[in-house]
């Protein structure tokens, strides 16, 4: 009985290919298992069995990550410089824009202090606006020759055309002998105008003797004269609404703002 077990295990081997390589050298396993997996391949390819899906080589992939991220870190770089410039831009606009309005507030300052300083000098004396004596004698002066013989023109145009009608037996129409006095009368009026205007308004200086530069210079003066006049009329309008106190402590603000403007302005030039 011990006798017949092993022939029976050997012809259990030789019958069962599983067991053969159970008990075989591991070399001759190798080389079974690789014949039976072949032609288990081989079956599967041509018998029954379904055939195995093949799998296809898949695309490298490309990694577009950094390209994207790249452009917008670019744009992000270029959009930092243009923010910082923008806001330096406004910045710079505003303070220009309140210096402009500081200069505009310190020259309103400037004009109401010399307003209340007029107000002041003719209050204490009456007489500050009156013309001075020697403009006045020149205006007079001037008076003679550009309003004298207009008016010499007129009276010796009527008595002419008189002579003329009573003693040469002359007719002349009466609308001829109105235009002439009417002209005369008329360049008289112009004359005590021009006498005015073309006198010097200087205490010190005489002036030419047509007045030709004068008259351009006193024009000149009449014209920032009435625009002084329209500005001294809307500093009234805006004393109205505001105290003694208020007015007075404003301009010590701006005296003071001048003062320091000068101080610093003196000491860079030293």
């Amino acid at each position: 009985m011990v006798a017949g077990r092993p022939l029976a295990l050997a012809v259990a081997a030789a019958s069962s290919p599983l067991l053969a390589c159970a008990f075989a050298p591991p070399s001759q396993y190798v080389k079974k298992s690789q014949s039976q997996q072949s032609w288990v391949t081989l079956s599967a390819g041509k018998g029954f069995g379904e055939k195995p899906p093949t799998k296809q080589k898949s695309a490298p992939s490309i990694e577009t990550s950094a390209p994207e991220s790249a452009p917008v870190a670019t744009q992000e770089q270029q959009q930092q410089p243009t923010k910082v410039t923008e806001d330096n831009t406004g910045s710079k606009r505003l303070r220009e824009l309140r210096s402009r309005e500081a200069e505009r507030r310190d020259e309103e300052l400037k004009k109401l202090r010399t307003l209340r300083e007029t107000d002041a000098s003719l209050r204490e004396d009456a007489g500050a606006a009156a013309i001075p004596e020697k403009v006045a004698q020149r205006m007079g002066k001037r008076m003679i020759p550009f309003v004298g013989i207009p008016l010499f023109g007129t009276c010796a145009s009527f008595i002419g055309f008189w002579y003329m009608a009573v003693y040469k037996d002359q007719e002349f129409q009466p609308a001829l002998v109105a235009t002439t006095s009417f002209v005369f009368l008329a360049v008289g009026l112009l004359g005590i105008t021009y006498s005015v205007l073309s006198a010097s308004w200087d205490d010190d200086r005489e002036g030419s003797g047509l007045g030709f530069d004068e008259f351009q210079t006193n024009v000149g003066n009449l014209k920032d004269g009435l625009a002084r006049t329209k500005e001294n009329a809307l500093l009234r309008e805006k004393m109205a609404g505001l105290s003694e106190d208020e007015i007075q402590r404003a301009i010590d603000d701006q005296e003071r703002r001048e003062a320091k403007k000068n101080n610093k302005k003196d000491a860079w030039m030293e």
